[in-house]
């Protein structure tokens, strides 16, 4: 991947000792070599992960601009984006280039890492913004009629007439759904514990593992964003099910309340809130179900690399997908589509990866 410094060099070489002319217009439009300097620095250091966030945001600038008819807070979203785009770009700079001097350690590294999964979460509250005002409706009613298309029932309802609720049953799957975004971390960090601790070759090969992780995670995660404009839905327990009758009809023990409290919090769901404001607040974040997509790359990854966690994780997962469905989250549907999104996120992504590079060395050239 070409670098600054070899940037710098190539224009020196490059560059005959001769007078020119150039008139003021030109002079206008002619960016100084600092400024060449600083941009080329920033879009060669920056990882295919982070270029994945700002293609993203541009996607969703781009629909908020071309929808702004029906998205009334697009300028929230160009907001939005903008800033994430100066937080990349400040952090890639402070990691590539003022990290490196003096002794930093491995912060640098870490930061860069770290920063990654706030980062999915905020662009996940920018997809909110877009995905109902696109439609100015939910399409549930579309995917209430494809389970009944393919079970002749709705599968929550038979849940719980046919399937055992017990509170012991209810909490151990709630706690697994609540792990969500935690089970790709895990296995995140286990490939970064183990290039740290490894030797020089095997550190290569973990280095290698950790960044497919890494990339696979977020472009999964951006990818379902992206899918949710096109059938934006609120899921079962609002539809099918009276949303206040919840801690009735699933009970838990201790941790069950507090973590469905936490849960509809980061939907916009607030204690005490009347359902016609919960039912503008509320995510669209049924279909495709990002939990499915997600956790099957991860349980994926982790047998494909032979993670130590691979069977915790594959444990766990799949008591969170069935969770999905237990739980009153998702329809039966939501899982096949997501699970197609897995398949499609797991195949394509060093396709992704490599054109992402190829465009990056073209923009630093």
């Amino acid at each position: 991947m070409p670098r600054v410094n070899a940037f710098v060099m190539e224009s020196e070489v490059l560059v005959e000792p001769e007078v020119s002319v150039t008139t003021p217009s030109q002079a206008a439009t002619i960016p100084s070599s600092t400024e060449q300097t600083f941009v080329a620095r920033i879009a060669g250091e920056l990882a295919p992960q982070e270029m994945l966030f700002i293609f993203c945001g541009i996607v969703f600038s781009a629909v908020a601009i071309i929808a702004s008819p029906r998205i009334t807070q697009w300028p929230q979203v160009l907001l939005q984006v903008a800033l994430s785009f100066v937080i990349i770009a400040g952090i890639t700079y402070w990691c590539a280039v003022i990290g490196t001097k003096g002794s930093t350690g491995r912060w640098p590294r870490r930061i860069r890492i770290l920063y990654l999964f706030p980062m999915v979460l905020w662009y996940f509250k920018i997809s909110g913004l877009i995905s109902y005002p696109l439609h100015g409706h939910d399409c549930d009613s579309i995917l209430i009629a494809a389970d009944k298309l393919l079970f002749g029932v709705n599968p929550t309802w038979w849940l719980f007439d046919h399937f055992p609720h017990w509170p012991g049953l209810t909490e151990y799957l709630m706690v697994c759904y609540s792990l969500f975004y935690f089970l790709p971390a895990a296995l995140a960090f286990e490939f970064y514990s183990r290039r740290a601790r490894e030797k020089a070759e095997s550190s290569v090969v973990a280095e290698r593992q950790m960044d497919q992780v890494i990339f696979v995670i977020i472009y999964a995660f951006l990818l379902s964003y992206i899918c949710y404009f096109f059938l934006p839905a609120i899921g079962p327990r609002f539809t099918l099910h009276n949303f206040f009758d919840l801690s009735k009809d699933l009970p838990g023990i201790w941790l069950t309340e507090p973590l469905r409290a936490i849960l509809n919090r980061g939907e916009g769901i607030l204690p005490g809130m009347p359902m016609t404001q919960i039912l503008q607040n509320v995510t669209r974040d049924a279909f495709p179900s990002g939990h499915t997509e997600m956790t099957l790359c991860t349980i994926i990854l982790a047998f494909q690399l032979r993670a130590r966690i691979r069977w915790p994780i594959l444990v766990i997962g799949s008591s969170l997908i069935f969770a999905t469905v237990y739980l009153r989250y998702h329809y039966v549907i939501d899982l096949v589509g997501g699970a197609v999104l897995a398949m499609v996120a797991l195949y394509t992504w060093q396709w992704v990866r490599d054109r992402l590079l190829m465009l990056q060395a073209r923009l630093v050239r």
